[in-house]
């Protein structure tokens, strides 16, 4: 697959638990049509066999490695990086999906920034269609970083192996490390937002986003773990807002909402919590409004 004149890729695939999705996301790294040097999928101690999965692609070069006991998908991430051969690599969570020309445009917008450490890009609901909200095509700006991760998850990021060498996935957080590391491969160069979709993401089963909404007060530390890890660059007002926006997310479902808007105030303070809940309710009555509802 490699050849001299182009710049390899590696694509690491974390895997848990879900045959038929992993066929499928390899399915969709197998058609793409810049050519990929390496497949690296890590299994995070799965109780189902994957390697039958694998298996049914002989003429790939894939890399599978079964992990001894789960310890989460930073961790399946960082050794799919030690692991992987590419100049770059591209991340793909087993239950989402690469559209056809995902690192063809990866290549493309590495070209055609200088000094490019990372890029990052836009995505679709696998299940309706539905483009998924981002900014403009562009730098990513330190300010839109402040405002949270408007941008992807992991497998919306292509970034230099030589780069994420050095800024592993902290798996100390088990919310944010995807937005962690963005603000981390800044210090390397320029990190492009291509605001195309290139890839579907996959929200019909149990993420950690759907967890929010049955989330208990008690556990609300480990979701905002990354806000204190970065309130120095963040600065008070931003890190606050961090804060309320954590603690706040399903407020709207949630049947005890005074405790968390209790949590909130106590947290994040007063200011925040307000700018949250504004923002939650009119965003809340937009949809309405749009959809008639």
């Amino acid at each position: 697959m490699k050849q001299n004149s182009r710049q390899t890729v590696s694509v690491v695939i974390a895997a848990y638990n879900r045959p038929d999705y992993l066929r499928e996301a390899i399915k969709s790294v197998v058609a793409q049509t810049y050519p990929i040097e390496q497949i690296v999928v890590i299994d995070d101690h799965s109780s189902i066999k994957l390697q039958d999965i694998v298996d049914e692609f002989p003429n790939e070069n894939i890399l599978y490695f079964k992990k001894e006991k789960n310890q989460g998908v930073s961790n399946s991430r960082n050794i799919g990086i030690q692991k992987a051969t590419g100049e770059w690599i591209a991340f793909l969570d087993d239950d989402d999906l690469f559209l056809p020309d995902k690192i063809k445009q990866n290549i493309n917008d590495t070209s055609n920034n200088n000094n490019c450490s990372a890029v990052l890009c836009s995505y679709n609901y696998l299940e309706t269609g539905e483009k998924g909200q981002s900014l403009s095509s562009g730098e990513v700006q330190d300010v839109d970083l402040r405002k949270g991760n408007q941008f992807c998850g992991a497998t919306g990021l292509f970034a230099k192996r030589e780069y994420l060498l050095k800024e592993l996935f902290d798996e100390s957080l088990p919310l944010g490390e995807d937005w962690d590391l963005f603000i981390r491969l800044k210090k390397h160069g320029f990190v492009y937002f291509n605001s195309d979709a290139l890839f579907l993401y996959r929200k019909g089963h149990d993420s950690i986003t759907n967890k929010t909404k049955t989330l208990k007060i008690d556990q609300i530390e480990p979701r905002i773990r990354s806000a204190y890890k970065h309130r120095e660059w963040l600065g008070e007002t931003y890190f606050r807002r961090r804060i309320a926006y954590q603690i706040l997310a399903s407020i709207l479902v949630k049947k005890n909402k005074l405790a968390w808007i209790k949590k909130s105030l106590e947290l994040a303070g007063i200011k925040a919590t307000f700018y949250v809940l504004f923002k939650r309710v009119r965003s809340k009555l937009m949809y309405e409004k749009e959809f008639k509802l």
